[in-house]
């Protein structure tokens, strides 16, 4: 069975204190709901050489229920989060 991986940059925008214990707290009730066919194995502040804050690499083995996923992930921080690029690969 193939394994697809995503690799996920990410940009936020500048944050208040408010807004960044909110971003904080959403996050953690995101973890509390995250589908079990979808693998967070790492999430990174920096993205050195590039534009963006950091990436995450996120991993399944049915790309449908990645767009499933993608569609409902991206609702939940599209107010701060202001740009993402997505690279994905097939596991050898």
């Amino acid at each position: 069975m193939r394994t697809y991986t995503f690799l996920v940059f990410y940009k936020i925008r500048p944050l208040s204190p408010e807004e960044e214990e909110r971003a904080r707290r959403e996050w953690s009730e995101i973890l509390e709901k995250w589908p079990s066919k979808i693998r967070l194995t790492g999430i990174f502040d920096h993205a050195w050489g590039t534009s963006y804050n950091g990436f995450m690499v996120i991993e399944c083995e049915d790309f449908g229920e990645y767009v499933k996923f993608w569609k409902w992930f991206k609702d939940q921080i599209r107010w701060y989060v202001i740009e993402t690029r997505t690279v994905i690969g097939v596991r050898r």
